[in-house]
This record gives C-alpha cells, structure tokens and sequence, in this order.
C-alpha cells in the first residue's frame, strides 16, 4: 500500500496490528540494537569531524608558522575524509537507508501489542528535545564554516612570494626608506574606494654591515604621487639589501613577514564574518525547530488526548496577518496526520517524513500539545507518546490544537490522563541515523570538497586559487543539493491545506 492509498482510521477503530502495517513487522531487540549502534556512530562522527571542520579555518587563519600550519590542515582533512569512509563502510554493512527505513531502525524501544487493562499513564518527565536541537544547529554552523572555509583559502596563499620568502630568511625587517627617484607614475581612480597611485620607483637601503644605501627598485602603491624624497615603507634584509625590498602597508608586510596567510584585515573580517554568519544561520535553525519552547514536565497549559498516526505528508500553513495588515509568507510542513476522536489533526516534525505513517502502524499513543499562545505565534511545542515507551517532539497548529480542546481532551495528571511518576520513556530522534542516510553521491561530492581544500591549504595555485575555491564550493553544493533533491517534487506544486481546511487533503508521499 502507498502513501497516497492510506485512509485514516480513528482512534476508536479497531486498526491493523504493527506487522500488517509495515508488512515486514515493527522492529524487534534486534532491529533496536541496530539502531542504537547508528547513533553511536554518528555520535562518534560528530565529535570526531565537528572539530576537525572547524580547525581548518581556525588553523589557516591564526597560525604563522608555514610547516605546522599545512600538516596541522592535512591532517584535519584526514580525519574528516576517515569519518566519511567511516559513512560508507557502515552503509556496505547495513545498506543505504530511506527515511521511512532509518527512521523503523532508530526506534528507541521495540513495538509491543498494546496494553489489556487499557492506555498507559504518561510519564511524569518527558526527554527533552535540546540535543537534536543543538545538533541541527551544530549542523548549519559546520556547514557554513565549510563554505566561508573556502572563501578563506581563496583570500590567502599557502606560501610565501619568492622575495619575501628569501628576504625574510636573511632576517627581513620593516622599515622607511627614501625615494631617490619615481618613473611611471600613474594614477587610478576605481569605481569604489579612493584613488591611488602606482609606479617604479628607486629607493635606498641601508646596509647594516657599511651603513652606505644601496639602491633597490619597486613597485609602489601609495595614497599619494610619490616624488623623490618622499618615504615609503618597505620590506627588506639589511644584511643583504642586494635581495631588493617589497613596499606595503606595515599590517600586510608584517604578516608576510611572520608567514600568516592572510593579511590583518582580511583574517579580521572572514573571522567576523564567519561567526557572526555561522552563529546566527544556526540560531535559525534552532528557532526552526521549535525555539525554546519544550515539552519536558506538565503544566496547567498542557492538553493531550488520544489518537492513532494514519498518514504522512506536506501541507502549506496559511500565512499570519502582521499588525500593519500584510500577511507574512506560507510555510510548507512536514507533517504526521493524527486521527483523534474529535478530528485530525497536523503534527509537524522538523525534517521529511517520507513514510513515517507506515512504520508506526496503528499503534495507539498519547498526544500532548502546550494549549498557551503568544502573540502571532502560529505553531505550539507537542509530543507524541507511544504506548511501547518512545516520545517524538514535534509542534501543532494553533487552530487546530483550539478546535480539538473543544472536544474531549484532559490535563496531564487528570483522571483520563493519569500520570506515573515511575514510567520512562525514551526519545525518538530521526535524524540520528544521518549515516545510513548519506547518499553515495553527497559523499562523493564532499570528498573531492576536501581534496581541493588539501590543494589550497598547501600549494600556491597563483589566480587558479579562485576557481579551486569555486570549485570546492560547488562540489559542497552538490552534496547538499543531493540530499535534498530526492524531497523536491513535494514542494513543486502547492496545495490548499491551511489552518480551515482538512489536514487529510495534504500531499501525502
């Protein structure tokens, strides 16, 4: 049976046992063990790899020394191309995974019929849903850290030119110097930013061994014409002033001088840059999925009622009207229909749930909802509590969660809804099994990503530096594009489900 074939039964009906629904039957011990190495795994992953990622701009930026920096680079790399061999040697073991599949596998604790003397009493602490929160953020920010990784490979350069490297060897040092004569003044006037002049000029160096000038011709870019007599800052080796000297700012001379990649500002700016970016895009996504707003212990504002989960799909959120009187944009969902006895409802979950609804079959289970509303919030936190022991947090649709409480609905600790201080439940996390998800293409992707970013970090490309960045940058938006195509065709066409409509018309995979 399809996605679009499945037809909802209510919580009173008498519904298909967990094997019927599945055709293969819920996941046993064995099935759960399984998944809890998968989490391990990708726990392991994330420990290993997140540092590693973020070590490559950190290590490019700050550190001076030429050898340390590109062997502390390569070996960050390595580790993150052992993680992905890590991904792909796991899927040669287990086999590629769908989300209905990883999702089946990652089931905290196995199905069981449900219970003779009726439903079970909520537990009196829910898991919180922090962890997958801050893993998603974690997620964003490597990912952004990746893409402005690149950008700052781009900006500097593995080594240093041939003269500073000679003239640093025989002790360079930063000093002004007198012009003693200028050819080719020319000045340029850019369409941003201020003029500036460029020209050959000659300058005297003084020798420390003789303390006599010996002449050195460069290229100078100055604010100003220069004219002779005028003084420039330079870099050069007084023991060896035969080596000729490099004009510059002193920020940039000194930081060729010392080895560092980047000049002072640039490395400033990529740093604001990268921060500032990485740290809001994640603050996003945590805001995402489902802010701060959690479903941990009961309170007065707390609801829940019943119900069974009998589909899966998209569906757009109709969008709020501002307070000047514009309306916001839609908002696609990613959703479980819920059947309850007063209607079905929206449980919107963070992430596709490409058949979730058969890999939960008809098992009876408890929904929870926080019934208090802010000011133009459209969606509250919910949770799902099956009756085997698993709790999935997601969110509910404000109106619909308003329209069910006019029904019968009860207060956690009620007498319809008792709850046992005893009773566990563990958290059921979707995403946790991203490494049986990985597709061979996304890995493919990445793993060229790290060998260009191996070439930046350690050879001086001269102008193709650009477009190996470029490069690397495409290649991570391939990975990226090659896990979300597969999802795409849901979104092509929009449906009319809202908030006054039916969740049963939704998109259903």
């Amino acid at each position: 049976m399809t996605a679009n074939e499945r037809t909802a039964k209510g919580p009173s009906e008498e519904g298909p046992s967990g094997e019927e629904a599945s055709g293969e039957g819920p996941p046993g011990e064995g099935a759960v063990r399984a998944g809890r190495t998968t989490r391990r795994l990708a726990a392991v992953i994330a420990v290993v790899g997140s540092p590693a990622l973020v070590a490559v701009p950190t290590i490019w930026m700050f550190c001076t020394d030429e050898q340390a920096r590109q062997w502390g680079i390569v070996a960050s790399l390595a580790v993150l191309l052992g993680c992905l061999a890590a991904v792909a040697l796991r899927q040669r073991g287990t086999g590629h995974r769908s989300g209905a599949d990883t999702f089946a596998e990652l089931r905290p604790v196995p199905a069981h019929t449900p219970h003779a003397s009726g439903p079970p009493a909520l537990p009196a602490r829910l898991p919180t849903r922090r962890p997958a929160q801050l893993r998603g953020a974690a997620a964003v920010f490597c990912c952004t850290t990746a893409f402005l990784g690149f950008v700052a490979l781009a900006a500097g350069d593995a080594e240093r030119p041939a003269p500073v490297d000679g003239i640093a060897a025989a002790g360079g040092v930063i000093q002004d110097v007198r012009v003693t004569s200028v050819r080719n003044s020319e000045r340029h006037n850019p369409s941003r930013g201020k003029d500036f002049y460029t020209a050959t000029s000659v300058v005297a160096l003084p020798e420390a061994r003789t303390g006599r000038s010996v002449p050195a011709t460069v290229s100078t870019h100055t604010p100003q014409p220069l004219r002779p007599g005028s003084e420039v800052t330079v870099l050069y080796a007084p023991s060896k002033p035969g080596l000729g000297a490099v004009q510059g700012k002193p920020g940039p001379l000194r930081a060729s001088l010392e080895g560092a990649p980047l000049a002072p500002g640039a490395r400033t700016a990529l740093l604001l840059i990268w921060l500032l970016g990485a740290g809001f895009l994640g603050g996003l996504q945590f805001l995402h999925s489902g802010g701060f707003w959690t479903l941990t212990r009961w309170t007065k504002h707390d609801r829940t009622v019943r119900g069974r989960c009998t589909a899966d799909g998209i569906s757009q959120l109709a969008p709020a009207t501002e307070q000047s009187g514009r309306k916001g944009a839609s908002r696609k969902l990613d959703q479980l229909v819920i059947a309850t006895d007063g209607g079905e409802v929206r449980f919107v979950l963070d992430g596709a749930t490409d058949g979730y609804a058969e890999q939960l079959g008809a098992e009876p289970l408890w929904l929870c909802w926080r019934a208090r509303q802010k000011a133009g919030q459209q969606l509250t936190p919910a949770v799902l509590v099956g009756d085997s022991g698993w709790a999935l947090h997601g969110q509910m649709v404000l109106t619909e969660a308003e329209r069910l409480a006019e029904n019968e609905t009860a207060t956690p600790g009620g007498a319809a809804a008792p709850v046992d201080a005893q009773r566990e439940v563990q958290a059921w996390d979707p995403r946790a099994g991203w490494p049986l998800r990985a597709g061979r293409g996304a890995m493919i992707a990445a793993a060229v990503a790290l060998v260009l970013a191996g070439l930046l970090a350690t050879t001086s490309l001269g102008a193709a530096r650009w477009w190996a960045a470029a490069g690397g940058v495409l290649c991570l938006l391939g990975a990226v594009a090659a896990e979300t195509l597969s999802t795409a065709w849901r979104a092509t066409a929009p449906n009319g489900t809202s908030e006054e409509s039916p969740p049963s018309s939704a998109t259903t995979r």
